[in-house]
């Protein structure tokens, strides 16, 4: 397996209104055998979550370098800060991940997504390139990610990534977020089982992908980062971005 902290990459001007909170949540007890929540009420990263460091390559595009100094716990909020302004050749991004594996689970995020064009928030299961399920935002309204979406504005994105890489396609589809996705806080969940990955917003569900279905333990991932794609991220931020998370609960079964 390779070092955590070394290989973790990953991986609204038109947004929707959130749908109204009617959904029923997921029998949890009698699915997953292990709950654990994070709050961030103090300073300092609460157990059980560690950040990463280190450089992620990309051959087309920024590498972006993952470092523990833009990751803070203040305000009530775990913060995952990329810097504006940045013109090097690895642009500086945050992230932190579970110090436990886990096989299926429930994962809710209770976030304020960034509004500062430039980066992709992050909330996602992640073993491989090929064992991934994601939540992720993209910030830039130009990106070409974004204008491809139903409404050509920002939207929420979820994937399974191809279970056989690059050789194969990955599943996806968009979803619209809240209105006030960068100024209030929103829950982000995904339940994932042996036959689907099931994405909810503010309790309601979005979508169910029962393609390319992650089938083996890893970590759960947050992150904030860059890369200067236009299809992506597109160009860095110029000012700081910041990816705020408020409260994480976990429901899963332990490696």
């Amino acid at each position: 397996m390779l070092n955590l902290e070394l290989c973790f990459a990953l991986m609204s001007s038109l947004a929707l209104a959130a749908p109204a909170p009617t959904a029923v949540a997921m029998d949890v007890g009698k699915t997953f055998a292990a709950s654990t929540t994070f709050s961030f009420a103090g300073k300092t990263l609460p157990t059980g979550l560690r950040k990463s460091s280190g450089p992620i390559s990309d051959p087309d595009f920024l590498d972006h370098t993952f470092a523990k100094k833009n990751v803070a716990v203040k305000g009530g909020f775990l913060q995952l800060t990329v810097p504006g302004g940045q013109t090097g050749e690895s642009i500086s991004s945050a992230e932190v991940y579970t110090d436990f594996e886990m096989k299926y689970g429930s994962v809710r995020t209770w976030a304020i997504l960034t509004e500062t064009p430039g980066v992709c928030n992050g909330m996602f299961f992640y073993k491989t390139d090929s064992q991934e399920t994601d939540i992720e935002w993209i910030s830039d309204p130009k990106s070409l990610s974004n204008k491809d979406s139903p409404s050509g504005g920002r939207e929420l994105q979820y994937t399974n990534q191809a279970l056989n890489g690059n050789n194969g396609q990955n599943t996806h589809a968009y979803g619209p977020a809240p209105r006030d996705a960068t100024s209030a806080v929103h829950e982000y969940r995904i339940d994932w089982t042996a036959d689907s990955t099931k994405y909810y917003l503010d309790g309601v569900l979005q979508h169910t992908m029962t393609d390319n279905v992650p089938n083996v333990a890893g970590p759960w991932v947050w992150n904030n980062w860059a890369n200067g794609d236009p299809n992506w991220t597109a160009d860095p931020p110029k000012t700081n971005a910041v990816f705020k998370i408020q409260k994480i609960e976990m429901y899963y079964n332990p490696a």
